[in-house]
């Protein structure tokens, strides 16, 4: 049987799964789904990181896994933002540019 009614996961079929909005906003803000997964996580874990985090991932700035994990998806989404910004900007007719390329590009010495 599907959903019923509007908005997210209206007429998908009902297999036990839950559908939710996630947002993350570009000056690094999460939407109050996000925070309420990543606390939730952070509560199952204690908020310790493991040996391995500590010793390899962690810098300064972080001292919990709730820290780290904030960190962690910051830096991915303002990569992603930085690269689309680029790939506009240089390639605005449509092309991509990738990796070291677009550092260059971004750092204006390509």
């Amino acid at each position: 049987m599907a959903r019923e009614g509007k908005g997210l996961g209206a007429g998908i079929p009902d297999k036990g799964v839950e559908v939710q909005l996630l947002l993350f906003e570009s000056f690094g803000g999460f939407g109050k789904g996000v925070r309420e997964i990543l606390r939730r996580a952070a509560d199952v874990l204690q908020n310790k990181l493991t040996r391995a985090q500590y010793l390899d991932e962690v810098t300064w700035t972080t001292k919990s896994w709730l820290g780290l994990q904030k960190q962690r998806i910051s830096v991915v989404l303002h990569t992603a933002i930085a690269e689309q910004v680029v790939n506009e900007l240089a390639c605005g007719g449509g092309g991509r540019v990738h990796g070291a390329k677009c550092l260059a590009t971004l750092a204006g010495v390509a």
